[in-house]
């Protein structure tokens, strides 16, 4: 831990046993989104070196669980010991009556041994919200979880590892007001809460060398490298939070370079953009591109081909317009989630139908609810067994069999040895609720229809790419994939160019791109160097205005 250049707020875990104390700090850290380094001790002991260890790192430690029966001692008197290191919240797991009601007068809160799933997170949130160190925003949710309003609130800040805590419901006459530090904002748009939140980074500036559309693996990795490297100044725009549809994949990474024990995708994610606003890359979150067009040709006067200024358009979710100019365009935006395409499905999205699973929804299911996941591939497969680890009644529905489909042969093992139920030949055809909230699913099945009770639908078929907005600058696309290199029609183009001069494209929104976020890294690497060569092939790169804006072009790769 000494010299880590992680600088989470940790939380420590003491179990009664090494399983226990690793399944709960598996389970703090998921639903967390990875906001915080969870550690895990089997012992008392253990755990006091954990904490002499965050000490001596400088690490504030946000909250110590400990069950009251450790190995070599008791819970409580490590507790006790902790509440010399404020401000950490302090919690203990105890079947014995006597604890009961003992929690205000110590400032050790009391849970079962094993808690309640609607008591255990909306206490542990609003204790770490409570040791907040000053200084740090503290936020509080006001409204119903099982809303639309309400969700896609929490989404946000879980994706962008933003801490919270969930309480009743607004005393406005709206599904949900966010406080920040005492500022209410009642169903405030996304860019509002980004904004309150300081996660943007944006100037506001019109001009720059390189844009790049898409906050995942691909776009932080090309940003990086284009500041880094070349001292381009850069723009990232991202829809929501870093990392894109990698930032919500809930298995550990353990293929990716430099990480041996494995990295959970939403703390990669936030590392990437650390990395990139340290190299001062802008950054400007919920907003989505509209258009891109090119702007009067200027001749380079080198005997080159006329460089070309791109100016692209985006709309922030508030509806509010920003226009950038570019000497190149980067498009890493990835892929939209598809709709499963039901009756009534639009009706219910996000209000039981849902089209990412994170591991915080798992935290929120009991072993009554129904969760209905549909598809065929590995994340449907993952998000299944997410949802069975929790006791859930589990139905995956597949097109045709679960033999016959792409899902990792382990994950269709691990499906077949749990209880999830698979129902092969199956296609939901309508949605079903009553006051707004989704109740059942009517299914088309090879022998009839059916109707299946749900407390919530995760429709995980795959995604299309997101570039209806590329047409009207003619950029070629093929199956709404983005065509470039040796395969854009015509003239041979360099690896990763479009069919448009100075537009280029990396990761899952690239024609045959693989769809691993390693190699997402990789393509937003070698982008950015394409796009170093277009620029070095000409004296200079000009702005909307005639001026030169990038200082860098005599750099090379090395």
């Amino acid at each position: 831990m000494p010299g880590t250049t992680d600088r989470r707020a940790t939380i420590v875990v003491a179990g009664a046993d090494r399983w226990s104390a690793q399944d709960l700090a598996e389970r703090i850290g998921r639903y967390f989104a990875d906001a915080y380094e969870v550690l895990s001790a089997a012992t008392r002991g253990e755990a006091e070196q954990v904490l002499e260890g965050a000490a001596s790192a400088g690490r504030r430690v946000a909250a110590v669980v400990a069950a009251e029966d450790l190995s070599d001692g008791s819970g409580l008197e490590l507790l006790r010991e902790t509440g010399a290191v404020p401000p950490a919240g302090r919690l203990l797991l105890s079947d014995s009556g006597a604890r009961a009601g003992g929690e205000g007068r110590t400032g050790i809160q009391v849970l079962p041994a094993r808690p309640d799933e609607d008591d255990l997170w909306p206490r542990l949130e609003r204790m770490l919200y409570d040791t907040t160190p000053r200084g740090e925003r503290r936020v509080v949710v006001h409204g119903d979880r099982r809303t639309a309003a309400v969700y896609r609130v929490v989404r946000f800040l879980l994706l962008n590892h933003v801490t919270f805590a969930v309480e009743g419901l607004p005393q406005e006459e709206v599904e949900v007001v966010v406080e920040i530090d005492g500022q209410r904002l009642p169903n405030p748009h996304l860019i509002t809460l980004a904004k309150a939140l300081e996660l943007t980074r944006y100037s506001g500036e019109s001009d720059f060398d390189v844009v790049v559309v898409g906050g995942g693996p691909a776009g932080l990795t090309a940003a990086i490298n284009h500041a880094g490297l070349f001292g381009h100044k850069v723009l990232i725009i991202e829809n929501e939070a870093p990392g894109g549809a990698a930032g919500t994949a809930v298995n550990v990474i353990d293929n990716h370079f430099g990480f041996p024990y494995g990295i959970v995708a939403g703390e990669l994610a936030q590392r990437g953009l650390q990395q990139a606003l340290h190299k001062k890359v802008q950054w400007l979150p919920a907003a989505r591109a509209q258009e891109l067009s090119t702007l009067e040709d200027r001749a380079a006067g080198d005997g080159q081909p006329p460089l070309r200024r791109l100016r692209l358009t985006a709309r922030t979710d508030d509806d509010q317009k920003v226009e950038v100019n570019a000497a190149a365009v980067v498009v890493a935006c990835g892929a939209a989630a598809r709709r499963q395409g039901g009756k009534h499905e639009t009706a219910y999205e996000n209000r039981g139908v849902y089209y990412m699973a994170l591991p915080a929804d798992a935290e929120q299911v009991s072993q009554d609810d129904e969760i209905v996941v549909v598809g065929a591939g590995d994340t449907a497969g993952r998000a299944a067994l997410m949802f069975a680890a929790k006791a859930a009644k589990v139905t995956l529905l597949v097109r045709r069999t679960l033999e016959d489909s792409p899902m990792l042969p382990s994950l269709v093992r691990d499906i077949k040895r749990s209880a999830i139920r698979v129902r092969s030949h199956t296609e939901i055809t309508e949605y079903v609720g009553t006051d707004g909230r989704l109740t059942a699913v009517r299914v088309k099945t090879g022998q009839g229809t059916d109707t299946l009770p749900v407390n919530a639908v995760y429709v995980l078929i795959g995604a299309d790419p997101d570039t209806s907005w590329l047409e009207g600058v003619g950029v070629e696309l093929k199956k709404k994939y983005v065509v470039t290199g040796t395969d854009v029609s015509g003239a041979a183009r360099p690896a990763y160019a479009t069919s448009v001069p100075g537009v280029f494209a990396a990761g899952d929104v690239r024609y045959r791109g693989v769809r691993r976020i390693a190699m997402a890294a990789g393509e937003g690497a070698a982008a950015a160097l394409a796009v170093h060569n277009y620029f070095t092939g000409r004296s200079e790169v000009l702005r909307a205005d005639g001026g030169t804006t990038n200082a860098a072009l005599g750099a090379y790769y090395v």
